[in-house]
C-alpha cells in the first residue's frame, strides 16, 4: 500500500512540475514576443527621432531651406556629375537694407519677408541644385550645371529680375534688392568652403557697384578684400581711440564776403595707410555698423568746436543714409546738443537724396522729429542723384546743396549752366537756400553771384582746416570778409 502511494505521489508532482515549467515557458514566450515587438516599435521611435533630429540639423527652422552643414555635406555629390567643359556656379547673396527694414517694421515682418526671399529663390532654383541660408539674411546657391559663363550669368539676372518684384504683405508693400557674387566649380576652387569665401568676395564687389547687380570673381579681388579688411581693423581702433577728426570747410555768404558757417568733415590719417579718404572709410564705416558711433564723436567734436564760434555762424554736419533708418537718432544727437550746449537752431543735418529713396517713410518720420528740435535740414548734393521736386514739397527741406558736377562745369558746359541756373530759381521760389559746392575758380564765383546764389563752399575760399584753423579764418576776415582770391591747392 505505502509503496503504491509513494509513486503515485512522485508521478503528481512530476506532473505539477511540468506543468509549471510549461507555464514559465509560455510566459517567456508571451513575454519574450511582446518586448521584441516593443523594442522593435523603440528602435523605429528612436530612428525616426534620430532622421527628423538630422533633418532639423541639417536644415533652417525658419525657412525650411539647407542650412550650412546640409550643403557642405551635399557639395560633393552635387559635383559628381560634372563633366569636364561644365561647371556649377556658387552664389552668394543678401537682402540690401535687411536691418533697417527689421527695426523699422519689427522682427515678425522681418521674418515673413526672409521666407518669401528663400521661397523665390528656391523657385527660381528648381530641383537641378541647392539653396541654403548660412544665417541672418546670407544665402547660398550651387546651381544647376552650365556649359560656358554667360549661362550662370543669365542665371543671376533671373534671380535678381525674380527678387526685385514688390514684397506684399496683406496692405504692406516692399521693394528690395540683392547682389550676387559669383565663384565656378572647378576654375575658381575645388573646396566648397574656398567657393563660398570667393563668391562672398565678388558679393561684396556687386554691392559696391550698385543695386542689384552681380559679379564673378576675379583674382585681384583678393587683394583688394585683404586691403579693406585690414582698413576696417584700423577703422575700428581709430573710432575706438577717437583717431578720426572733424575738419572745418567755411561756407560763405557771396553777397558779404562773410562767412555764414562751416561743414563738420570727417579726416582720418593712418600710421600705416596714410590719409585715407572719406569716401575709402565712411563706406566701411556703414557696412560693419560702426557709423553710428563714429557720427557721435565726430558731431560731439564739432559742437564743442562750434560752440566757441560767433553766435550768427552755423554748424553743417553730414548724416549717413544708414542713419535716417535709424529711429533713435533724433534722441541721439538731441542729447549731444544738450551736453554741450550747442543751440539745435544752430546745427544744420546734411542729408542725400539715397537717403530718401530707401525708405521715404521713415526718413520723414525721424526729419520731422529733427525739425520739432530746431535743427534745419540740407539736402546734400541736389541734382547728381535720384532728383525729385517732390522731396522738396514733402521733406522739410531748408537748403540744396548743388553738386559740385554743375558748378565746376557751368562755365564751359551750356547744359551744367541751365542746370544751376533751374537750382537757383526754384529755390528762390521755394523760399529754400541753395549753397554752390565746388566754387574753386574766380569768374565761378562772379557766375554764381550774379545768378543770385547766395552761399558758396570751395576751395577758392579754403579747404577743409582743423579747429584751430578754423578759428584762424574767422580771425582773418578782414573789414568782415575772409580773403581769397586764386584757386588754392585742394590738398
Amino acid at each position: 500500500m505505502f509503496p503504491s502511494y509513494g509513486a503515485d505521489h512522485s508521478h503528481h508532482a512530476y506532473d505539477i512540475l511540468t506543468s509549471v515549467l510549461l507555464g514559465l515557458a509560455a510566459f517567456s514566450l508571451a513575454y519574450g514576443t511582446w518586448a521584441t515587438k516593443r523594442l522593435r516599435k523603440e528602435l523605429k521611435v528612436r530612428s525616426s527621432a534620430h532622421t527628423e533630429a538630422l533633418a532639423l540639423a541639417q536644415h533652417d527652422a525658419l525657412t525650411g531651406l539647407p542650412n550650412r552643414r546640409r550643403l557642405l555635406e551635399a557639395f560633393s555629390d552635387l559635383i559628381r556629375d560634372v563633366k569636364p567643359d561644365h561647371f556649377r556656379a556658387v552664389m552668394m547673396l543678401d537682402l540690401d537694407g535687411f536691418k533697417p527694414i527689421n527695426d523699422v517694421y519689427g522682427h515678425a515682418f522681418g521674418d515673413n519677408l526672409l521666407r518669401s526671399f528663400a521661397d523665390r529663390l528656391a523657385e527660381t532654383l528648381g530641383k537641378e541644385g541647392i539653396v541654403a541660408r548660412l544665417g541672418g539674411d546670407e544665402f547660398a546657391i550651387v546651381s544647376p550645371v552650365f556649359k560656358d559663363k554667360s549661362e550662370a550669368g543669365g542665371f543671376a539676372r533671373r534671380l535678381l529680375t525674380r527678387i526685385n518684384d514688390r514684397f506684399e504683405f496683406g496692405d504692406r508693400q516692399i521693394s528690395i534688392g540683392s547682389g550676387i557674387g559669383i565663384a565656378m566649380y572647378p576654375h575658381d576652387g575645388h573646396a566648397i568652403t574656398e567657393l563660398l569665401r570667393r563668391a562672398d568676395i565678388a558679393l561684396y564687389r556687386a554691392k559696391s557697384s550698385g543695386r542689384s547687380t552681380y559679379r564673378f570673381f576675379e583674382v585681384d579681388m583678393d587683394a583688394s578684400i585683404l586691403h579693406r579688411t585690414l582698413l576696417e581693423q584700423r577703422l575700428r581702433r581709430a573710432i575706438s581711440e577717437q583717431e578720426v577728426k572733424a575738419y572745418y570747410q567755411p561756407i560763405l555768404d557771396l553777397d558779404t564776403g562773410k562767412i555764414a558757417g562751416f561743414e563738420a568733415l570727417a579726416r582720418w590719417t593712418d600710421t600705416d595707410f596714410g590719409a585715407v579718404p572719406p569716401l575709402q572709410f565712411i563706406p566701411i564705416a556703414e557696412d560693419c555698423g560702426i557709423i553710428s558711433e563714429l557720427t557721435q564723436h565726430l558731431l560731439a567734436d564739432a559742437c564743442k568746436v562750434a560752440r566757441t564760434w560767433p553766435e550768427d555762424l552755423y554748424l553743417s554736419f553730414n548724416l549717413s543714409p544708414v542713419q535716417l533708418q535709424d529711429n533713435g537718432l533724433p534722441e541721439q544727437i538731441s542729447a549731444i546738443l544738450n551736453a554741450h550746449g550747442f543751440p539745435p537752431q544752430r546745427l544744420v543735418l546734411e542729408i542725400t537724396e539715397t537717403s530718401l529713396v530707401k525708405n521715404p517713410d521713415s526718413a520723414k518720420r525721424i526729419l520731422a522729429e529733427l525739425t520739432d528740435l530746431g535743427i534745419s535740414i540740407a539736402l546734400d548734393d541736389f541734382g547728381a542723384g535720384h532728383s525729385s521736386l517732390s522731396y522738396l514739397r514733402d521733406f522739410p527741406i531748408k537748403k540744396v546743396k548743388i553738386d559740385r558736377s554743375f558748378t565746376e562745369r557751368m562755365l564751359s558746359d551750356k547744359q551744367c549752366a541751365a542746370i544751376v541756373e533751374a537750382i537757383l530759381v526754384l529755390s528762390k521760389g521755394l523760399d529754400i537756400d541753395a549753397v554752390a559746392e565746388g566754387v574753386e575758380e574766380s569768374d565761378v564765383h562772379d557766375a554764381l553771384n550774379q545768378n543770385g546764389c547766395h552761399y558758396g563752399q570751395g576751395f577758392l575760399f579754403a579747404a577743409a582746416v582743423s579747429a584751430e584753423e578754423a578759428s584762424g579764418l574767422l580771425d582773418a576776415q578782414a573789414d568782415g570778409r575772409l580773403p581769397f582770391g586764386a584757386k588754392t591747392d585742394a590738398a
